[in-house]
C-alpha cells in the first residue's frame, strides 16, 4: 500500500520528493562499513584504529571524498532499499526469496487474529462483576483486580484485531477468512487503512485516491506528505540496520566488544520496524480522513449530483469505482462510458432507502 499511496499522491504533485532523507539509510550504511574496514575491524587478531579512519587537518580532502562516497553510496543503494521496504509490507510473490514463506506467514497472521476475536468475544460475553450479597474487603478487592486484568487483556485482544483488514469476507464467513490479510505486520497495518478509508463509502482506496488529491486541503495534504515521509524513513531505517546487521556478523569472530554491534544493529532494526507500524496506524487515520473530508469533491468533479442518502452515495461510488478501474486497464467496452448505460444518473430521485447524509434542517437530536 505505501508504494501505490506514494505513487498515487507524487504523481498528482508531478514528481517524487527527493532529499537528504531519502538518502540517509542507504549513507548510513556505506558509511558505518567503510568505517569498519578502514579501522581493521574485519582483521581478526588486529585491534582496531579509529584514528585511520578519522582524517587529520591536512586530510581534509580525504574527509570530504568520504563524505561525498557515503552519499553516492546512499544514491545506489536507493532502488535496491525500496525493494526492500516493499518486502516489509509483505508483498512476497515470485520472484521474491521470501515468497515461499507467504502462505505459512498469513497462517500466523490469520491464527493471531482469529484467536484475538475469539478471547474478545469470550470476555465481552462474559465480564465479571461484583458480587450482589455481602462481600468481605478482601474479596472486594480481589474481584476488581480480575476486572481490571480481563479489561487490560480485552483492550490489548481489541487493538491487536483491529490492525487488520476489516473486508466483505471477514464480516460475512467469520473471521476464518484469510482474503486480504498480508503476511507482515506492517502489511496488515496498511491494508487494513487502505480498506478502511474507501470502503465503508463504497469506494476503492487506490483507485479513487489519485482523482481526490488535487481537492485535498493544504493542510491536510502537508499532514499526509509528513507521515508518508515518517514512514518511509522509519522502513528504510530498518532495512538499513537489518543490512548492517547481516554485513557485520563476521565481527563476531572478534570476541570483543565490537563483537556486540550486529545484536546492536538488529535491536535498532526492530525499534525502527516498530516505529513504522506505529506510523502506518497514524498514516491511515489521516488517510481515513482525506476521504472523509474529500470524496464528495470527486462527485462534483465527475460532474454527477450529489447522493441525498447513504444508500445512493454507496452505488453510486461503487458503480464509479468500477469505471475507473476498467478505463485504467483498458477494458471497457464501447458503450460503457460515464453516460453509458451502467453509470448514467437516474433523471428522477431514486426512493429513499438508506439514512440521509445530512438530517433535514429542524430536526432536533431526539426527533424519530
Amino acid at each position: 500500500m505505501f508504494g501505490d499511496l506514494v505513487k498515487a499522491g507524487t504523481k498528482a504533485m508531478g514528481g517524487a520528493r527527493f532529499g537528504l532523507l531519502n538518502v540517509l539509510p542507504g549513507a548510513l550504511v556505506t558509511a558505518v562499513i567503510v568505517t569498519l574496514i578502514r579501522a581493521h575491524a574485519y582483521e581478526f587478531g588486529r585491534p582496531l584504529d579509529l584514528s585511520a579512519v578519522l582524517p587529520g587537518r591536512s586530510d581534509i580532502g580525504s574527509a570530504v571524498v568520504f563524505t561525498l562516497a557515503a552519499l553516492v553510496g546512499g544514491i545506489l543503494l536507493r532502488p535496491f532499499e525500496r525493494l526492500l521496504v516493499q518486502q516489509l509490507e509483505g508483498y512476497w510473490s515470485a520472484p521474491s526469496p521470501l515468497a515461499p514463506l507467504r502462505g505459512a506467514a498469513i497462517e500466523l497472521h490469520r491464527r493471531r487474529r482469529n484467536n484475538a476475536f475469539t478471547r474478545l468475544t469470550l470476555a465481552m460475553r462474559d465480564q465479571p462483576e461484583f458480587p450482589d450479597g455481602p462481600s468481605s474487603l478482601s474479596q472486594l478487592a480481589a474481584q476488581e483486580r480480575r476486572m481490571e486484568r480481563q479489561a487490560r487483556a480485552m483492550a490489548r485482544d481489541r487493538k491487536t484485531y483491529e490492525t487488520y483488514p476489516d473486508d466483505k469476507d471477514l464480516r460475512e464467513s467469520g473471521p476464518l477468512s484469510t482474503t486480504h490479510l498480508m503476511p507482515t505486520r506492517l502489511g496488515n497495518v496498511l491494508r487494513r487503512a487502505e480498506e478502511m478509508a474507501g470502503g465503508r463509502y463504497g469506494l476503492n482506496a487506490m483507485t479513487v485516491y489519485p482523482r481526490i488529491y488535487p481537492y485535498v486541503s493544504e493542510r491536510l495534504a502537508e499532514a499526509m506528505a509528513r507521515q508518508l515521509e515518517l514512514l518511509a524513513a522509519t522502513a528504510s531505517l530498518s532495512v538499513s540496520f537489518g543490512l548492517l546487521s547481516a554485513l557485520t556478523i563476521p565481527l563476531l569472530g572478534r570476541l570483543d566488544w565490537w563483537s556486540l554491534t550486529p545484536l546492536a544493529a538488529a535491536v535498532l532494526s526492530v525499534l525502527a520496524y516498530r516505529g513504522a507500524v506505529i506510523t502506518a496506524g497514524y498514516t491511515g487515520i489521516v488517510f481515513n480522513t482525506v476521504f472523509d473530508l474529500h470524496r464528495f469533491d470527486l462527485t462534483a468533479a465527475m460532474r454527477y449530483p450529489l447522493p441525498k442518502t447513504s444508500a445512493e452515495e454507496f452505488d453510486l461510488n461503487q458503480r464509479l469505482t468500477g469505471y475507473l478501474q476498467k478505463a485504467e486497464t483498458h477494458t471497457l467496452k464501447d458503450d460503457e462510458g460515464l453516460s453509458g448505460k451502467p453509470f448514467a444518473h437516474p433523471q428522477e430521485p431514486a426512493p429513499p432507502t438508506g439514512r440521509p447524509l445530512i438530517p433535514p434542517a429542524g430536526d432536533g437530536a431526539g426527533s424519530a
